[in-house]
């Protein structure tokens, strides 16, 4: 700490306490206790380096789960996949009763085919995922719909276990991110309370050593009067 007793360096004593009162002004407006390298070189670097980690590891959590979203729209297609199956099933069984109009039948097939198809086609990226529908064959048909009921329901399982581990990473990232902040916060924000504390003290110091250098001007005032 600089003694403001030591009146004949009370000039570079005012200057060293502007400069650190406006030190101090900037952490409490900033928030920061380091604003630029002079502050805490060291600190600065560690803080830098922690911020990056933080930047990687919310872009890793945005890629977790846009892929996550993506596996939803997925996991959906199927569901509309199979709620096409299980229909599609109910008339095959349906077909084998005379009761029943097998062109009727085949015309619900075809839009139930059509249908699969489509959003086969836009999410699964195939195009001709089920065919051969035919009403006056229940037999063929219900061989065809468990089938591909078999693969969907392979698909839906390992998608939701694709699902569940990307949804974990997101909380693992994301658990990463706040330690992560955490520690830069303790390095590098201001400590309200002791920096306010600092400041009063070095306002009084400066009084002081302005008081100080005034009345050394004034003392020198008064041995010039006298040698004149």
């Amino acid at each position: 700490m600089l003694s403001v007793n030591q009146s004949s360096a009370s000039l570079s004593f005012i200057d060293k306490f502007n400069q650190q009162k406006e030190d101090q002004a900037e952490k409490l407006a900033s928030g920061k206790r380091i604003n630029k390298a002079a502050d805490d070189a060291a600190g600065l670097q560690i803080a830098n380096r922690l911020t990056s980690q933080i930047s990687q590891n919310q872009q890793l959590s945005f890629n977790a789960q846009d892929q996550a979203n993506i596996n939803n729209v997925e996991a959906g297609a199927l569901s509309a996949i199979n709620d096409g199956l299980l229909r599609a099933e109910e008339l095959s069984i349906q077909s084998g009763s005379p009761l029943y109009d097998n062109e009727v039948i085949q015309g619900e097939l075809d839009q139930i085919t059509e249908q699969i198809n489509t959003l086969a086609s836009e999410v699964l990226g195939q195009e001709n995922y089920v065919s051969g529908l035919d009403a006056s064959d229940p037999v063929n048909t219900q061989a065809i719909i468990e089938d591909t009921s078999n693969s969907v329901n392979e698909r839906a399982i390992a998608l939701g276990a694709d699902t569940n581990a990307l949804v974990s990473q997101v909380a693992t990232y994301q658990t990463t991110v706040i330690n992560v902040s955490a520690a830069r916060s303790r390095i590098e924000d201001t400590d309200f309370a002791a920096e306010t504390s600092e400041q009063e003290q070095n306002k009084a110091l400066l009084e002081s050593a302005i008081i100080t250098k005034k009345n050394e001007e004034e003392h020198k005032g008064l041995l010039f009067n006298k040698l004149v």
